[in-house]
């Protein structure tokens, strides 16, 4: 091992809680923000950088942690999650219909209604946005084109509708 790669080491193990909290600004989910200090451990190792070269090797790292945490953000947005509707969900046989319990039945219906009523109090256009590309299964330039408005406006539509969807459930789980 190279001496800056020891050095390297030393500092990412001091910083390791700085670090972390400084993604968790951008990613709160802890698996997702451990991935990213993953990656910039990887990085730091993979670098042939001397740490004794930089003039401030703390804020060098923690740089490199918001860079990458916003970069996971980015991926994040570009593929935001799927909602599916319940209604396409089929049983994939019998073991499956076995394992399911009335309480989980009743808490995926109650989960299900948050989320229509959170849609229902959606902006109307974000709304419009979101159920074209969601419930009908338009690709955003589809939907641009259709509503006559920009891709970048139908991301952020997109955007908008599932942090709201995200932040109502939130809420009623807690």
């Amino acid at each position: 091992m190279a001496v800056c790669d020891r050095s390297w080491d030393s500092l990412y193990q001091q910083y390791h809680g700085r670090l972390l909290r400084q993604v968790q600004k951008y990613l709160p989910a802890r698996d997702e923000s451990h991935d990213v200090l993953q990656d910039l451990y990887v990085q730091l190792r993979q670098r042939n950088v001397d740490p004794a070269k930089i003039d401030n090797p703390p804020a060098f790292l923690m740089r490199m942690a918001t860079n990458l945490a916003i970069d996971a953000l980015r991926r994040n947005n570009r593929n935001p999650v799927e909602f599916t509707d319940p209604a396409d969900i089929r049983d994939t046989g019998a073991g499956a219909s076995q394992s399911v319990t009335p309480e989980q039945i009743s808490s995926d219906r109650q989960r299900l209604d948050i989320i229509r009523q959170a849609v229902d109090d959606l902006p109307p256009r974000c709304r419009e946005v979101f159920l074209l590309c969601k419930r009908d299964h338009l690709g955003t330039t589809e939907v641009a084109e259709k509503l006559g408005i920009s891709r970048n406006m139908v991301e952020k539509h997109l955007r908008q509708a599932l942090g709201h969807c995200k932040q109502v459930l939130a809420r009623h789980e807690n």
